[in-house]
């Protein structure tokens, strides 16, 4: 029996035989062309992409009847890749300049694409790298010939897929096998993978390490997507728990299902709401049947990386918002403003390359020195603003000279809309995203002039404890209960408080249930997760006390460490819940 830990990107238990799939790589060899055999060669790539972007659209049609319009779309962003002159513009450079095969050529220009995703610090974007490496070794495929077929199974067999990788197109072809859950070595919740699992409702851990080293195919597996865990050759005393455990959690599913539209009240009468934090539309469908109030972050990022290597329009912007504030209408869709650092992406606007983009020019500080960029999605939002249900949320605040600027920004794209006679909210929210620790501790300055509060607590912690979330030698550091980031939580809420004015988290802490209750007592009046997470922690917030949450907090400030901060929660769970 091994026991392995990842991250649990689609929730469910199932059990079922292993079936190991590896990335077959294609090795790509450099080889000299003369110049007159150059045209020839950008011919052979233009074939091979256009059978890349054929293979893609019918593994579209293929999951038309498995997966909504939203998820689809997906396939439709991968087109998007292919189709971007800057990937073939590359690569003919290459071909006619260094007089190199066409494989070469492509790899090159998969690899600038590559490292230009993986330079932000933006998980989404990280995870789009990987979606264009599998888009690469299609391509190569078609310029090499065919491949084997990947491994495949038998009828009547409950599979369990562990890969190091899985793409997309492959995920959303599991529902037409036996496949009850899948594991991976690498991937993270934002990946389009693990969208599609949610979709599909099969459970998924991802960023397994060691998985395919330390399996062995056709054994018994079981896979946890709640906890992250992956048990490889479990015993008869585990099986027989996890199977208990599994039906339990789909009686449970099914019970708060249909309490999906019930309002997220504690017993003493307070409403919280449960809002979602969407990277895609692809999303919208999922966060509506769980019964989200809304949405507490949309990630905007996504339509650069769609847009790349040209920017996104005015119109462009206003469609997307539109579309989602008409999905979720009458709650209310928090847009975040641009939040990407522009070191490697926006290489076209910037004269120079940053040494560590995560304390660099990014978020509110990139938009403050591109104003036409700034400008341009800031007019999109207000025009998308006349159902009157979104609200604007800038990110990374460090000074208040800066949110003084990107209000002027935005109270100069609301004359230019009005002197135009563009329809627009004139009293469109508009709040900061609290993830410095500098503007945590003096959130009183700010109190006045905003109209809400976004705390993010996964930078907060970042810059609070240094800690670099990516750096496996000091995740164990990574703490939302550390006393210094309760006590960031508190001034901001009782900043907040004073003005009347609400304050929302939305990090992984909002998602945690172990600190729902302390956050509830802290003051905060929403939660914004991910929608899978969103019936589990409305029908937390059902069963707890705000009284007993704020009396626990009171003690949790008073703690010295993290530790005990979680054994006060866990002795008082119970009493929290009324």
């Amino acid at each position: 029996m091994t026991r392995l830990m990842g991250t649990p990107v689609s929730p469910g238990i199932a059990i079922g035989t292993s079936q190991i799939i590896l990335v077959q790589e294609i090795p790509v060899v450099k080889t000299s062309i003369p110049p007159e055999a150059a045209a020839a060669e950008v011919e052979r790539l233009k074939r091979a992409l256009e059978a890349t972007i054929k293979d893609v659209e019918n593994l579209k049609e293929r999951a038309r009847s498995r997966l909504s319009e939203d998820f689809l779309a997906i396939f439709d962003a991968h087109i998007i890749i292919l189709k971007d002159p800057a990937l073939l513009r590359g690569a003919k450079a290459r071909i006619e300049r260094n007089g190199v095969n066409a494989e070469y050529a492509l790899q090159g220009s998969i690899q600038d694409m590559v490292r230009g995703l993986m330079a932000t610090d933006d998980p989404y974007f990280q995870e789009r790298a990987m979606d264009v490496e599998g888009l690469h070794r299609r391509v190569q495929q078609h310029l090499a010939g065919p491949l084997p077929e990947r491994t495949t199974w038998s009828s009547g067999e409950r599979v369990v897929i562990l890969a190091d990788t899985l793409t997309p197109s492959e995920t959303s072809t599991l529902h037409n096998a036996p496949v009850v859950a899948f594991a991976t070595e690498h991937g993270a919740r934002t990946s389009h993978t693990a969208i599609i699992a949610r979709s599909l409702e099969i459970p998924a851990v991802v960023g397994v390490k060691g998985l395919t080293k330390t399996a062995e195919p056709h054994g018994t597996v079981i896979v946890d997507g709640l906890e992250g865990l992956v048990i490889l050759n479990p015993s008869e005393a585990e099986l027989a728990e996890y199977e208990r455990r599994a039906e339990a959690y789909q009686r449970h599913r099914k019970a708060i299902l249909g309490q999906a539209r019930k309002e997220s009240r504690t017993v003493d009468g307070t409403p919280i709401r449960v809002t979602a934090n969407l990277d895609l539309a692809d999303e919208i469908g999922s966060a509506l049947a769980a019964g989200a109030g809304g949405v507490g972050l949309y990630r905007s990022e996504f339509l650069f990386l769609d847009h790349s290597p040209a920017l996104p329009s005015e119109e462009d912007h206003l469609g997307y918002y539109d579309r989602i504030a008409q999905a979720f209408y009458p709650h209310r869709v928090v847009i975040r403003t641009l939040d990407l650092g522009g070191e490697k992406y926006f290489h076209a606007v910037l004269d120079r390359t940053e040494r560590n983009p995560v304390l660099g020019v990014r978020a509110i500080r990139f938009c403050l020195r591109q104003p036409e960029i700034f400008r341009t999605q800031l007019k999109g939002i207000l025009r998308a603003s006349k159902r009157k249900n979104l609200a604007i949320l800038f990110p990374m605040i460090t000074t208040l000279q800066e949110y003084q600027q990107a209000s002027e920004h935005l109270e100069a794209c609301k004359r230019e809309l009005k002197a135009g006679g563009v329809p627009f909210d004139e009293h469109i929210p508009v709040g900061i995203m609290v993830e410095v620790p500098s503007c945590a501790l003096t959130a009183e300055a700010y109190a006045p002039l905003v109209d809400f509060f976004s705390i993010g607590t996964n930078d907060l912690i970042q810059y609070l404890l240094a800690i670099d979330r990516n750096n496996d030698s000091v995740a164990h550091l990574y703490d939302p209960m550390h006393p210094a980031v309760l006590k960031c939580i508190a001034h901001v809420c009782d900043a907040a408080a004073a003005e009347g004015k609400p304050v929302a988290v939305c990090g992984e802490a909002a998602a945690d249930p172990m600190m729902t209750p302390l956050l509830v007592g802290l003051g905060v009046s929403e939660l914004s997760m991910t929608p899978s997470s969103v019936l589990e922690v409305k029908n937390h917030i059902r069963n707890l006390s705000l009284r007993a949450c704020q009396k626990l907090a009171k003690k949790a400030l008073k703690a010295r460490t993290g530790a005990e901060v979680a054994e006060l929660v866990k002795n008082a769970v119970g009493g929290a819940k009324g």
